[in-house]
C-alpha cells in the first residue's frame, strides 16, 4: 500500500474513533455528578477537601476508601455551582463542579507518603449540570427576556458546548502542568457558556469564599437560585462509566494521529 493511501486510511481511523468519542461524550449524561454534597450519606462519603488545604493523610483516606469501592474515583473539581432551581414546579438541588478532572493517587518510593496526578486529558465540562440548567423553570419574565436574548443562539447550544470543552482540551495538551494554580480557568469558562447559553444568566457570580457550610445550609434558604462560585476542590465521586472510555479514545486519536 503507497503512502497515499496510507495517509487516507488513517484519516478514515481518525475520524471513526473522533466519532466514537463524542458519542461516548453524549452517553455520559446524566451519571450523577450534577449533586456531588448535598445530602450525602456516610455510606456514600465526597470526601471534600479544597485545593489549598491538600495533605497527605486526606490522599491517604481516599486511597484507602477507594481500595474499598471500585466504582468510585477521586476528582479535581474547577469552578463550583451551588443552590436550587424549580424542575416541573419542584424544587430542586444542585452541587456540582462546572469543570472535572480525573486524579490518581499514589505511594511515594519509599512508601512512606502519598502522592497525586492529576489527568489532564480527562478534562471534562459537567454536562450533568449544564443539561439540569437548561431544563429549568424559567419564570415568565425571564422566558420573555431570554426568548429575546437567545435569538438565534438555541440551535448553536450544543456547538457551543463543544467548541469550549475543545478549548480546554487544547489548552490542557499544552500546558498541563503550568495550569494547576490557574484560579481563572473556571471563571472564563462559565462567562463564555453565560454570554452564548442564555439560561445560564439565572446563576449569579458569587463573590463570596465557599465553604461547606453554604452547601448544610440549602435547606433553609427558602431563596431559589443558582450560585457560581471561583473554586478549586478535591471530591469523590460515581466515575462516569463513559468518562475513562472517552478519555482512552482521545489518547488513541493523537496516537494514530
Amino acid at each position: 500500500m503507497d503512502s497515499k493511501h496510507l495517509e487516507k486510511s488513517s484519516e478514515v481511523v481518525q475520524s471513526y474513533l473522533a466519532y466514537l468519542q463524542e458519542m461516548s461524550r453524549k452517553i455520559s449524561l446524566r451519571t450523577g455528578m450534577e449533586n456531588i454534597f448535598y445530602r450525602k450519606s456516610k455510606n456514600n462519603p465526597h470526601y471534600y477537601r479544597s485545593f489549598k488545604d491538600l495533605d497527605t493523610q486526606y490522599l491517604r483516606n481516599v486511597r484507602n476508601y477507594l481500595e474499598k469501592e471500585s466504582d468510585r474515583q477521586l476528582f479535581l473539581g474547577n469552578g463550583l455551582i451551588t443552590g436550587s432551581f424549580k424542575k416541573k414546579q419542584s424544587k430542586k438541588y444542585v452541587t456540582a463542579p462546572l469543570i472535572y478532572f480525573l486524579v490518581k493517587t499514589d505511594l511515594d518510593e519509599n512508601e512512606r507518603s502519598f502522592t497525586y496526578s492529576i489527568e489532564w486529558d480527562s478534562v471534562s465540562l459537567n454536562y450533568d449540570l449544564i443539561t439540569l440548567i437548561l431544563e429549568q423553570d424559567l419564570e415568565e419574565e425571564q422566558e420573555e427576556e431570554m426568548e429575546f436574548q437567545s435569538a438565534g443562539v438555541d440551535t448553536n447550544k450544543l456547538e457551543v458546548l463543544e467548541d469550549i470543552e475543545n478549548r480546554l482540551e487544547n489548552m490542557f495538551k499544552q500546558e498541563s502542568n503550568s495550569l494547576t494554580s490557574n484560579d481563572v480557568l473556571a471563571v472564563e469558562t462559565f462567562q463564555q457558556i453565560s454570554e452564548k447559553v442564555s439560561e445560564f444568566n439565572t446563576v449569579e457570580f458569587s463573590t463570596e469564599e465557599f465553604t461547606l457550610e453554604k452547601i448544610e445550609n440549602l435547606d433553609s434558604n427558602a431563596k431559589v437560585e443558582l450560585n457560581f462560585y471561583n473554586h478549586r476542590f478535591f471530591y469523590v465521586a460515581s466515575l462516569p462509566g463513559q468518562l475513562s472510555t472517552y478519555t482512552a479514545l482521545r489518547k488513541l486519536i493523537l496516537e494514530v494521529s
